[in-house]
Order: C-alpha cells, then structure tokens, then sequence
C-alpha cells in the first residue's frame, strides 16, 4: 500500500499521476454518497469522502477497513489530511476527522510508503 495525504488542493493525484505513471482510468474516486469501492482501480482518490459516507450509514469506518483490508494493500491511496486546523463545530464533521485519523494511522503502520505532499513539494514521510 502507499498511502499519499496532505492538505486540499495541494496537489497529491497530480504527484500520483506523474510518480506511477497513472491514467484517468486506473482511478476510482469516492465519494460521501456511496459506501462501495471498485477494488479494480489501482488508485483510490479522496478516501475522506468514503469515510464520511460511511459515517453517514452509521458504518464503522476502522471495522470498513479491516474486513475489506486484504482488497486495499496493493492499493495508492490518496486521502486529505484534516488533521490540522480548526476542529470543526458540526457532530458530523468532528467525528469525520476523528475517525479519518485513525483510519489514517492504520494506514500508515501497514504502508510500504508514505507521502505527505504540501504546496506540490513530496515529503516521503516512511
């Protein structure tokens, strides 16, 4: 697995893109409407908004990850990171960033590499 974080906007698919030689098709993109991932797509793009939909469904997101675990290890996952700034007012988006960064440490431990791209710039974090 190589899990890419950082800020919105910060460019991490265009880091994605370019370091693994990765199409349009190869990427599947989340959203907060839909639990499903298509584990044939090499890279999973905005996984915060999986998060969100499945806290929406009342769907533990850590139980999410660890039963469909084995489908994601291959896996570039591309993921913004809530961690920093204000912790948001509305139930749902504090739970969000809580549930994230655990799901987000998860992934870290069982990373073959980590990548935290700011302002463009990779930083190869493991």
């Amino acid at each position: 697995m190589i899990l890419v974080i950082g800020g919105a906007y910060q460019g991490k698919l265009e880091y994605v893109k370019e370091q693994f030689k990765i199409n349009d098709s190869d990427i599947f993109i989340c959203n907060k409407e839909n639990t499903n991932i298509n584990f044939d797509k090499k890279v999973i793009y905005k996984f915060e908004k999986l998060i969100l939909s499945l806290i929406k469904n009342n769907i533990e997101p850590i139980k999410f990850i660890n039963e469909n675990f084995e489908s994601l290890k291959n896996k570039i996952i591309i993921c913004e990171d809530m961690s920093c700034g204000i912790v948001p007012i509305e139930y749902e988006m504090r739970t969000l960033r809580e549930k994230l960064g655990q799901v987000l440490v998860l992934f870290s431990k069982n990373s073959d590499k980590v990548v935290r791209i700011f302002c463009g710039i990779p930083m190869t974090l493991k």
